[in-house]
């Protein structure tokens, strides 16, 4: 048996509804058992040396290994990280009948990390944040009570006494949690553009930058806790759009403890085998977590044709809300007709059903990111981002002018269509074999005399996976086929290994292997498009690395007014 990861967890999270600690062993199916009795033992033990008898324990098996969990204190997560590790070696050690692990020895010294760790005052605080119902936004520094306008932030070395606080202001800003396997940035991106016309000063964190307003203020992957908490911690803040990534919520997750809406856009294989997440049922547990945030007064907005989420729906706390491209989708259908609230598209508009009534808001040909109907996945997320702002109380006439002002150029990196010299180049972030599929319908209803593809994979993702990416791209022909080596994201494969794979997977398809060419780099690989493509022909670039190097790439060609692609 060996320690694969042990790390904080800061937040709720799919172990536990509660702040504590974790650690993912790997372990022969046949120890398991044995393994988790003794660990039990042990970490009881120990968590009552250190007066911790309420504190709970959490298991999660998965193929070749175990999580094991435990909570702890808000102030005693790096001391519950020792014991949580202390518990598992005495275990090894009298699974494997070597020396017995002196645990008496062991507890006293965790208690002496304890006590450097607590913060008594903290705990006062908190303890009067929970008697005035107010909100808590917590980590390593600061400590911060309410959310957004209605906030206020301490260092946590200089923390006022609790009747000192005026409480009454500190209360949370109507708070959205967005996640899923695809769809979640462009989501978050059409929910921005509809706080915007309402007039609200939206905080995003997202996986592309972090956002107040109209304001950028960093641009790189803030889908985790940390984007969340800048955010929650802005004044100028009226409400919180916040992008919760499956990493997040896995290495520490929620940062907060309660949400108005939380939606789930999807589940779809991507990056199994990460922290003991071996399967789709697994990865929809870690997604499924959100709903920890969420009470009665709350609401679930989950796609109703992902046969994983709708398992669970009946398990929500909150009620629900669904969004189906089609009417009659089995799970949809239900739930409309017993009065629940959904969202679909219905002849060609979108439409709100509530209560057995619909109404219909926005013709979806009108939205840019439809492109005149064909990007379907888009109006997929515009159903979804049209529920998560009737749940936060949006009217549906703001909801679709909204939706209609975000346009091409405000979504980079997602189904962006540029014309250079007469050829159609449509440019998105599709990384997996969902997220692919999901484009393979706005591709085909594209017009092209010739079609090319520009793709590539990181070498994280296993030969099945790999082969399944190219696979997804199936149900099309392309007439040129540029594969990226991408062999800064190889992760240990030797370099060119990952393309060879989906050579060999778009030959099987019956692709020639003439058509198919291994570039070094994206930005190779598009000007090599460039240099091939002719007018009325469609290139789909997939772009994973760089994205506004080939972005800047293509826009100067168009900036030139070149006379054809070459």
């Amino acid at each position: 048996m060996r320690l694969l990861d042990s790390r904080r967890l800061t937040g709720a999270n799919f172990l536990l509804r509660r702040p504590g600690a974790v650690m993912d062993i790997a372990v022969d199916d046949r120890e398991r058992e044995v393994l988790i009795a003794a660990w039990r033992l042990h970490a009881r033990r120990l968590l009552e040396q250190l007066d911790w008898d309420d504190e709970e324990l959490a298991v999660r098996p998965f193929e070749g290994g175990v999580s094991l969990g435990l909570s702890a204190p808000v102030d005693g997560l790096y001391t519950a990280t020792e014991l949580n590790e202390t518990a598992y070696e005495a275990a090894r050690d009298w699974i494997e009948g070597g020396q017995r692990h002196l645990l008496n020895r062991a507890a006293r010294s965790l208690r002496g990390e304890y006590r450097d760790e607590e913060r008594p005052r903290l705990q006062r605080v908190l303890a009067a944040a929970r008697e005035h119902g107010a909100p808590v936004v917590l980590d390593e520094d600061v400590l911060t009570l309410g959310t957004g306008r209605h906030s206020q932030s301490w260092d946590l070395f200089e923390l006022p006494h609790p009747d000192d606080v005026s409480w009454r202001g500190l209360k949370a800003v109507p708070t959205a949690l967005i996640t899923g396997t695809n769809g979640k940035t462009t989501t978050v991106r059409l929910l921005a553009s509809i706080a915007k016309t309402a007039g609200q000063v939206a905080g995003v964190s997202s996986t592309d930058w972090l956002a107040m307003g109209d304001e950028l203020l960093h641009r790189d992957d803030y889908a985790g806790p940390g984007g969340a908490r800048i955010v929650l911690r802005d004044q100028r803040c009226e409400l919180a759009l916040l992008e919760t990534a499956r990493g997040g919520l896995l290495r520490r997750g929620l940062a907060v403890a309660r949400a108005d809406v939380a939606l789930i856009t999807n589940i779809a294989a991507d990056h199994l085998g990460d922290f003991g997440v071996e399967t789709l049922e697994d990865l929809a547990d870690v997604k499924w977590s959100v709903t920890a945030a969420l009470d009665k007064k709350s609401s679930l907005v989950l796609n109703a044709e992902d046969p994983l989420l709708m398992a669970r729906a009946a398990s929500a706390s909150a009620p629900l809300c669904l969004f189906s491209l089609s009417p009659s989708a089995p799970a949809f259908k239900t739930h409309v007709e017993k009065g629940g609230k959904g969202f679909t598209l219905r002849r060609g508009r979108l439409e709100r059903i509530e209560g057995g009534v619909g109404k219909s808001f926005l013709s979806a040909k009108k939205m840019p990111l439809s492109y005149g109907g064909v990007a379907r996945h888009n109006i997929a997320n515009a159903l979804a981002a049209a529920a998560v702002a009737d749940a936060l109380g949006m009217d549906l006439e703001v909801i679709a002018r909204g939706l209609c002002a975000l346009g091409n150029e405000d979504n980079p990196g997602r189904a962006n269509l540029y014309t250079v010299g007469g050829a159609t180049f449509l440019v998105d972030f599709a990384h997996n074999p969902a997220g692919l599929e999901a484009l393979m319908p706005m591709v085909e209803g594209l017009p092209a005399r010739r079609r090319a593809l520009i793709t590539g994979q990181a070498g994280d993702r296993g030969d099945e996976d790999i082969r399944a990416f190219a696979d997804a791209s199936a149900a099309l022909h392309f007439d040129r086929i540029w594969l990226k080596r991408m062999d800064g994201h190889a992760r240990g494969r030797a370099e060119g290994e990952v393309a060879r794979i989906m050579r060999d997977a778009f030959i099987e398809q019956g692709h020639s292997a003439k058509s198919i060419s291994l570039s070094k780099t994206e930005l190779d690989a598009t000007r090599a498009a460039l240099r091939w493509a002719k007018p009325g022909d469609l290139v789909v670039l997939l772009s994973h690395e760089k994205r506004d190097k080939t972005r800047e790439l293509i826009e100067s060609r168009i900036a030139r007014g070149t006379d054809g692609c070459t």
